[in-house]
This record gives structure tokens, sequence and C-alpha cells, in this order.
């Protein structure tokens, strides 16, 4: 292993910070299994809901208290007019002053938690956000930054959620965020949206990484999430048995894979395909290209039977023609607000979740395909693969698939997060294969912790999954992010660390969440790093992965950007189920590059190695983006390198899927009301 020598002092700086980054990472969850990070753990909500609690300044780290508001790192982003507290230049501060009661600035209208060296207090670090629009714009509309206040007579009921940004922070807009409480204030708040000419769009847990919902860029904005939506009736949740035998269920679109699995897998019940964590929305997962790791299944939105839907103008109706399905599965949020859906479900009798890592004999295509046949024994007809690898027993359902290439060198680790099922499993394995005798206690005890969200307080976990994703790791009251942030020195010595740490969790992972509930999902929660991924046929799987490996090991030795993260990849069988399906039906092999972005020196050292790996895989690979990630990276004349370029996402989709999809979108938005962000650069005609 290419690491620096034990007795020189930045090693050892390293090393000594390995347990503590091991514990929180975890591949992206708490040591404890996924499910709380230490200062977490203390207090967990008896009735699922958590009062702010008073917020007091540490000694080492106000700083670190609150996540500061960041500037988008991917958007553009509007200057802060006036001075850190004055900010409409009036004479008279705006900001300054700390709620305690709320655990957040006052006035959050104007106001934010940024810190600035040396800040002794909070009402120190509560500055003016960068976000100053007129109230005659969404963006400024005191009716949407703060629909709670009765002050300003908001026509619908909401709970206001600050400015829309996505989970890894590199998407925040100012954007205002709301949450309206039940279909009459969706239905105001849309009457309200159309008599001023804004545009409505529809965010999930804000899992996506570019502008699909927004990209701030338009200040008649607003966001609107389903995190606080109660469904009516059935549509809340409801389960029923089908003339062929099968189970259905309908659900709130609003809430996470959690909450539904919550339900279901007590009485033995799955969907076909899921991700490897809980934290993503009903409604974004059917809106999008989501996948999982299975090899019979494609992506999640295929498995969506019927769906509740609110148009522009406050009419709802059941979607339940297949024909009709096609366009609102993968539709982006431009045909209208998805409410509720029906998926269909599939019964396990018997569920093992376990993994498998061994260390290459060599780099070949021979060892790759050897481990995905033969120790990941993934159940994939021999005919449509390579010949490389042998037969193994195809055993295994499902395979999510870590190469450690930073620590590996010639003989990387190769791990897998598998899951077998049924008939499957195997007869000796010491873990849990059926329903725990305590999982409703096991899933009360997840969705009830109390965690802290740094722009908003405390809440419980499964309101703070629903809101905006996972919620953050922490260790000793510190971000992961924040906490690399701070070692940009040690970039060389802690990819080391860090690509080790995510590989030796995820045995500990699978087995503790296994153990516990043995739903499939092993992650609870994760730190905000950078993805990228692209669909290649199975055939270009391994030179796929083995120039993503010659790009990490070439960056080793720079002082820009060092990955600090595995290679991960999977495979997908995907159906005809979607008008803007990104990729034809047939058995792809997803690869994806990761990385945390915090150990960079700029953001345009880590964007010119994802441009660099792109580059190959999409020129001499034919590689399709994975459209809720990281994709489309191009350098501008004056040399700097941006992703979501308009050039590469209107080639995605061909004309006839464009067409079709724009004649459905004109009968079911003929106002246009949701016709805005990165879905309609997907649908716009290419320059050239």
């Amino acid at each position: 292993q290419a690491r620096s020598h034990p007795s020189t002092p930045t090693h050892a700086r390293a090393m000594a910070c390995k347990g503590a980054i091991a514990l929180a990472f975890g591949l992206f969850a708490a040591a404890s299994g996924g499910l709380a990070a230490a200062e977490d753990v203390a207090e967990t909500c008896a009735d699922g809901s958590c009062p702010a609690q008073k917020a007091r300044p540490g000694q080492a780290g106000v700083n670190l208290m609150q996540r500061a508001y960041m500037q988008s790192e991917l958007g553009q982003a509007s200057d802060t007019s006036g001075t850190d507290y004055d900010c409409d230049d009036d004479g008279v501060p705006d900001c300054g002053k700390w709620d305690y009661t709320m655990s957040m600035c006052n006035n959050q209208l104007m106001c934010g938690h940024r810190y600035k060296f040396p800040d002794g207090t909070l009402d120190q670090s509560c500055r003016c956000r960068r976000c100053a629009a007129s109230p005659r714009t969404a963006q400024g509309d005191p009716k949407f930054l703060s629909p709670e206040d009765p002050k300003v007579e908001a026509p619908f009921k909401a709970l206001g959620w600050g400015t829309f940004k996505n989970w890894a922070d590199h998407m925040n807009t100012c954007a205002p965020w709301i949450m309206p409480k039940d279909d009459g204030d969706i239905r105001s708040l849309l009457v309200y949206a159309r008599e001023r000419g804004y545009k409505v769009r529809i965010s999930g847990a804000g899992h996506s990484a570019g502008g699909i919902v927004t990209d701030g860029k338009d200040d008649s904005v607003v966001v609107m999430s389903l995190a606080e939506y109660t469904a009516s009736g059935e549509w809340e949740f409801g389960i029923k048995d089908m003339p062929d035998g099968s189970k259905r269920a309908t659900a709130n679109a609003g809430w996470t894979q959690f909450h539904l699995y919550e339900r279901v897998r007590p009485l033995g019940f799955f969907l076909p395909a899921q991700t490897a964590g809980y934290f993503f929305s009903l409604g974004g997962i059917v809106a999008n290209s989501v996948h999982g790791g299975s090899y019979k299944a494609g992506f999640v939105h295929g498995y969506a039977t019927r769906m509740r839907v609110m148009h522009y103008d406050g009419t709802v109706r059941i979607v339940d023609d297949e024909e009709e399905m096609r366009y609102w599965r993968c539709s982006f949020g431009l045909l209208g607000i998805i409410l509720g859906i029906e998926f269909q479900l599939e019964k396990r009798e018997a569920l093992q979740m376990y993994s498998v890592d061994r260390k290459l004999d060599s780099w070949s295509s021979e060892e790759f395909w050897k481990f995905i046949k033969q120790d990941a024994e993934a159940d994939m007809p021999s005919e449509i693969l390579p010949a490389d690898g042998g037969a193994g027993t195809r055993k295994a359902w499902n395979g999510e698939f870590f190469a450690d290439f930073i620590n590996g060198g010639e003989t990387p680790k190769i791990a897998v997060y598998a899951q077998k099922a049924n008939s499957s499993v195997d007869e000796n394995f010491g873990g849990q294969l059926g329903i725990p005798e305590d999982i409703h206690e096991q899933y009360a005890t997840i969705k009830n912790r109390g965690v802290t969200d740094g722009w908003h307080g405390q809440m419980s976990w499964g309101e703070a999954a629903r809101r905006d994703g996972s919620p953050p790791i922490k260790i000793m009251g510190m971000g992961v992010n924040d906490i690399l942030e701070g070692m940009k020195g040690l970039k060389g010595p802690m990819a080391h660390v860090m690509s080790d740490a995510a590989m030796t969790s995820i045995p500990r992972l699978a087995r503790a969440l296994g153990n516990k509930v043995n739903d499939g999902f092993f992650l609870t929660q994760s730190p905000a790093a950078l993805a990228a991924a692209y669909f290649v046929a199975p055939d270009k799987a391994f030179a796929a992965m083995d120039y993503l490996r010659k790009v990490q090991l070439e960056s080793k030795g720079s002082k820009d950007f060092v990955w600090n993260l595995p290679g991960e990849f999977r495979f997908i069988n995907v159906q005809d189920s979607a008008v803007l399906q990104p990729i034809t039906p047939g058995l792809w092999f997803n690869a994806q590059m990761i990385s945390f972005p915090d150990l960079a020196a700029t953001h345009q050292a880590w964007k010119r190695d994802f441009k660099k790996v792109e580059d190959f895989w999409v020129k001499e690979l034919k590689a399709q983006p994975h459209m809720g990630k990281l994709f489309g990276f191009e350098t501008s004349p004056e040399g700097l390198t941006e992703p979501f370029a308009d050039s590469y996402s209107c080639t995605i989709y061909g004309d006839d899927q464009k067409a079709s999809f724009e004649a459905y979108r004109h009968q079911q938005d003929p106002e246009g009301l949701f016709a805005t962000g990165l879905g309609m650069k997907f649908l716009s005609p290419c320059a050239n």
C-alpha cells in the first residue's frame, strides 16, 4: 500500500484521526450501525417530534454548532447587500440576535447563521443572508419566506424551510422552500402562485445534484415539498390484495422509503428495487431515474402502478392508465404534483443481508469478473456477460460494489454488500433471516431519535429525513464535512484513511441494520459527498472501472485534489417503463465516481478530475448519465469547468422522446406553472 512512512509526522497525524473519522463516516453512516452519531443518541423523542432546545455556544467551534449558510458551489449566488447586520442599507441592524428558544437566528427572512472568526456568541454569527430579493418576486415574497407568521397572512398553511438547497449543500439557492399541510393548502398555494406569475417546483428530500428542482437563477420560483403533507384516505397508506395474489401499497408521496418500509416490512413485503439508504422521498424517486442494486429489477419508478396527482389548476385525479403512467414516471416534476403513489410489492419469506470482500490477486478483467460472478454470486445470465471470471452460483439477487483503488495499487480490494432471498439464503448464516420480533420497536427507535439540523434546530430523525434528506453525521458536535475542510493540508494521508474507512464499515453497517429490521437498507444518514454515475454496457464494465482506477491513482501525487472514496458500481435490469427513460431496456452496468469535496484545494480541482473521467466514459464507452447526480462537465473559454452544461443536457433524450413528452406536458400544464429547472433543459433542442 502506498502510504507515508509510519514515522513521518503527516502519517502520524492522519492515523490519529482514523478512529474518529471511521466512527463518523462508516460508509456514510455512524459506526453504531448507521443509527446514530454519539451526540445524537442522548435524546429520543417519544412522540416523534422534538422541540427546539436552547443552544449555547461551545468553547472550540461556535462555527460548527450550526452549519454555515454556504454560497452555491455549482449554481450562481446572490451577493448580500449592505453590511453583515444591516441587510437593506437603511442604517438599522436587521440581524445580530439569536433566538435561543427556536435555536435559530431572529428574522429568518433576512438573517442566517454564518460564523466569522473571532465570533464568540451565536448572536454575532447571525448575519445577513445572501438572498435579499424584492418582495415582488417569489424569492422575496414574505408569504413564502415566513408562511407561519400571522402578520404576513399567507393564504395557505405551510412550514417555511428557508431557501432551497440540495442535500450535499453544493446547490444552495435563494428560492423559498415551503411545506404545505394538505390538499387545500397546496391548492391555495397554486392559486396564489398563478395570480402572481410565479413558477412552482416540487422537491423531494433534496438528493438530486443538479438544478432539477431549481438552480435558483429564476427569482419567480417557489419550491414546494410534501414533507409536512398528510394525504387523504388510502393515499396516506393502504395495502390491498390483487387478483393474482400479489399485494400493492398506496403511500403518501412525501414519505421516504423508511416510512413505507416501516409499514410493509413487518408484513414481509418489499419493493422489487431499493436504494442503499432510506432517505429518498417516494415522490422524488418515482419522478427521477433512481435504482438500486438488483440484478433483475430496473428503476424504482417502474414499480409505481397508480398515482394521485394535482394539476396546475388544483384539480386532483387518479392516474391509472399505463400509457399515462409512462409520462408521469421520470417526469421531473414537470407535469404536476404527485401526491400519492401505488407500488407493486413482492413477498420475501427470508432475507439475508451480508457482505463479502477480497483483495484481488491482480487488477485484471479475469479477477474483476471472478469477484462479481463467484465471490458476489451475482444472479446474471452468463450469455450477456464477458466470459472472464468463470461461473458462480447466482444465488444473490442484489449487490452494491465498492473498489478501494487508492489503497490497493495493483491488487485492489473489492467489497460487495449483497442480499439473498427465500430459498437462496445460506443455511449456516449467523445473522437475521426473518422478521425481527421487535421490528416495530426498532423502527420507532430509528424514526424518533433526536437529531440536530444546524439550520433549523432539533427534530426527530423521521422529520429530518422527510424535510431535507439524511441528517448530518457529527463527531463531538462537528460535522464530518467541516472536519475534513480543516484537513486540506493532509489530503494525501486522509484519502487513504477515508477510502479504507468506507470499505471496513460495510460489514458492520449491514450486520447492524440486518439484525434490527432486516429490510435490505444499510444507511440512515451520511455526510455530503460528490457523486457522478453513468450507465455502460456490461462488456465495458472493466474498462470503465480501469480508467477510474487510473485517474484515482494518478491523483495521489497532486497538491490540488486526491480522490478519497472507493469507486462504486452495480447492475440494473432496465424495463421499458417511462417515456423519459435515459437508457434502453436491458442489463446495464452502473459505474460511479464519488469523493468528498472538502479535501480539494479548490472546487475547480475536483471538477477537472470528474470531467476527465466523464469524458472517457461518455466518448469512449458511450456512457449515459444518472440524471440525479453530477454530469455534463464542460470547460469554458475562460478555463472554468462546471457541470450540467446545456450542450450536454440537451443530448440525453432523442427528438421523438422530447416531442412526445412535450405534447403531453402542454396538455397537463398549459400555463407552464411547473415548466422550469434542469428538466426543461433536457427537453430543449440542441443549438448545433
